[in-house]
């Protein structure tokens, strides 16, 4: 019984590790593809970086705890993009956010 406990915790560890994992991945693609498009410098790379992981790692919670309240999900995760539109303005400023806005939507 012992090692089926162990089993399972060990399991559930290497799921969060691998989840916590893919958010930095796909935080640190945003961020190369911001720096690229914007031509930014390090310092405002690895800003960025931060801004997007935490952005993935806050919409994760809003996720999980929201999972049974679809509408509500859907609204926090509305107020998590306004303030990650606010977090990345202060940052790259109005002229390299309409470039970055325009640029999205030519990918859609």
């Amino acid at each position: 019984m012992k090692k089926l406990y162990i089993l399972i915790f060990s399991f559930l560890f290497s799921l969060s590790a691998f989840s916590q994992e893919g958010l930095q991945e796909r935080a640190k693609n945003i961020s190369n593809e911001m720096t690229m498009v914007l031509s930014l410098d390090d310092q405002t790379s690895e800003k960025i970086y931060h801004i997007q992981l935490k952005r993935f790692i806050e919409a994760q919670r809003i996720r999980k705890s929201n999972a049974n309240d679809k509408k509500q999900m859907r609204a926090e995760l509305r107020k998590l993009q306004n303030r990650l539109w606010g977090r990345l303005n202060s940052v790259l400023g109005e002229e390299k956010m309409k470039i970055w806005s325009s640029h999205k939507k030519k990918q859609v």
